[in-house]
This record gives C-alpha cells, structure tokens and sequence, in this order.
C-alpha cells in the first residue's frame, strides 16, 4: 500500500497496488484477456494488446507472481534472444540454454528476432520491464548495441555464439572457434585440389561471419576466392550462386564455401537448377552441422559447432552466479569444433 495526498488538503489515505481487474475495466478487456497478453500465451489482436500493456504502464501493475518474486529478489526467469528459431542450429542452441535453466529451477522467456533491429529493440524493451534475472543474446544485430549495454546495469548477460564489440569486458561469452572452422574449410578445399572458390559470407558487421571467411582466407590464400556477402538464409545462398553462374560459372570456381549450412543448401539447389552436379562439377561446404546436414543429397560437408553446448554453457555460466546472486565477472569461453567431411566436396575435376 502507498500513501498519496487527497486534493482537498492535507489528509492522506492508503493508496492500494493496481489489480488485474483495475487493468481489464481500464483498457475495455476482460481479466482473462489482460492475463494472455502479459503472458503471452494465447495470440491477442495487436491494437487490444498495446492498449492493455500501455495500462499496465500507467497504473504500475505488476502481477501477484511477480511481486512476491521480486519481493524474494528474484523472479527465476532469465531472457534469451536468438535471431531465427527455425534455424536448426538456434533451435538446438535454445535447448540448451533452457536446460541449463530447467536444471536450477529457472524459466526461459525466448524472443525470435528475425535478424531485425525493430523487432530487437521490442523484445529488449520488453524484457527491461519484465524483471528478468538475467539475459542469454545470441542475436547479434549491431544497432541494438548500445541498447544492449544499458541493459547490463539492469542484469547480467551472456553472449552467445555471437561477440557484440564493446561488451566483452561487462559480459560473458561462450562461442564456437569460427575462425578454425574456417582454416578446417579452407584447407579441406585445397588439399582436393580446389584453386578458385565462391566464398559466402554471412552479413559482415557479425564477428563469427568475419572470423570464419578470415579463417579460410588463412588455410586456403587470398589468391582465387571471390567472396560474396550473403544472410544466413537458404534464399540468399541460392540467389548469390545463381548469380555468379550467369557471370560465368564453374570457369570461375569449383567449389563453393557457404559461411552456414542453409546458405549451402541454396547453393546446391541452384547448381542443381543449373544442371551441375554437385560434388562431380562443383563442391560445396557449409559451416554449423546442422540435422539436415547429414541427410540432404548429397550429404553436405560442413563445420560442426556443439550449438546445444554454446547454449547449455551459455545458460549454467550465467545461472552460476545469478543463483548465489552474484555478480559475473566477464569471462570468454571459446569451445572447439571439427571438420565433417560427407559427400558435397571431392577433388577436382576436368570440366565435362
């Protein structure tokens, strides 16, 4: 209860704590209505939903739950924010976060950011007033940065998978060693013969797309590899091959080098499409391991990172501390990844 100031003069009177009914008749809803759109349970029209949370704002409501858990100085809940679900990689990445939580009695609020800074910046806002314990970002959209860093006075977070420059001396961060998966790549190539590579890279303002085209660079020279920027998404591996075919084709390069999986699974389809076989006329590898990986024909070769350990040690590093409500010293944890050799890549052959 608050105590506030009566208009009339001078006589003050308890004030009591909004309830959800308070909120409902406020906002024109049900109770049941404003409880699916805290929660996010049941799917809400977007116009009632900013209504009923611009409410919440105004009256100050925060629900029974989650005062007694502030109360007790926690709301056992911890943020994580991947950029593609349906990625399989991030797919697996979650589950390991969200063991890790499982494992301390913890719950997991998960925020699909499509690679999209707006949408970001949304799911950011609405974890700062959530009052979560702490953030597990695998996102790695650059803009969002600076939003970012003013979360980190608010509660701790780990990095995963991706560096955000900037913050790795107020944060923890677990990532696979992409700049070896790319010598991995790189030197796999060469030694099959390849001298002229189609190399796509994911955006290149996110650190693990760098390091792993810079790893290859390493392994395999600068000397005949065009590199092409892609987005980490089939259509876009598909599109850069296509492309590159129309400005001459396997007279350019023999192989290609996908920075993931998805993007070298458009590659296929696209010389496929083209009437190149694949790996006969041109080799193809990828970057993540994937499931799919080892079942498309042929069986792509890639770079297998350990995505459910970047997410399991990502979300027991950062419960370790917040558990004991303690403060975690930024720490890097780089895990170590290996070369899948299947049937996409072979050594080079005469042009049929």
């Amino acid at each position: 209860m608050t105590r506030e100031q009566d208009e009339d003069g001078g006589r003050r009177r308890l004030r009591r704590p909004a309830s959800i009914k308070d909120v409902a008749a406020a906002a024109r809803v049900s109770p049941t209505t404003v409880s699916h759109v805290l929660s996010g349970n049941r799917p809400v029209a977007e116009e009632t939903a900013e209504r009923v949370r611009s409410v919440v704002s105004r009256l100050g409501y925060v629900p029974a739950s989650t005062a007694r858990n502030l109360q007790a100085g926690s709301t056992n809940v911890i943020g994580l924010l991947v950029p593609d679900i349906t990625n399989q990689f991030f797919a697996e990445l979650a589950k390991g976060v969200e063991d890790a939580a499982h494992d301390l009695g913890y719950g997991v609020i998960l925020c699909n950011t499509e690679f999209d800074p707006d949408r970001e910046d949304r799911y950011l806002e609405l974890l700062r007033g959530r009052f979560i314990d702490g953030m597990v970002y695998a996102s790695g959209s650059p803009p969002s940065r600076g939003r970012l860093a003013s979360l980190l006075g608010r509660f701790p977070i780990a990095l995963a998978d991706e560096v955000v420059p900037g913050l790795l001396e107020q944060t923890i961060l677990v990532t696979a060693d992409h700049r070896a998966g790319g010598r991995l790549i790189g030197q796999h190539l060469r030694e099959l013969g390849h001298r002229r590579v189609l190399a796509i890279s994911g955006p290149t303002d996110l650190v693990s797309s760098l390091e792993r085209i810079a790893g290859f660079r390493e392994a395999f020279g600068d000397a005949g590899v065009t590199e092409v920027e892609g987005a980490f998404v089939e259509r876009s591996g598909y599109h850069l091959v296509a492309a590159a075919l129309e400005d001459g084709g396997p007279r350019h390069f023999t192989a290609v080098f996908a920075a993931n999986d998805l993007m070298a699974l458009g590659a296929i389809a696209a010389l496929e499409d083209a009437g190149l076989r694949v790996p006969d006329d041109v080799s193809v590898a990828g970057f993540d391991d994937i499931m799919i990986a080892s079942r498309v024909h042929p069986r792509l070769t890639t770079v297998h990172q350990p995505a459910y350990d970047v997410g399991r040690t990502a979300g027991a590093q950062l419960l370790s501390y917040v558990h004991r409500d303690e403060v975690p010293p930024a720490s890097r944890h780089i895990l170590p990844v290996r070369l899948k050799v299947r049937a996409s890549t072979a050594p080079v052959r005469p042009p049929r």
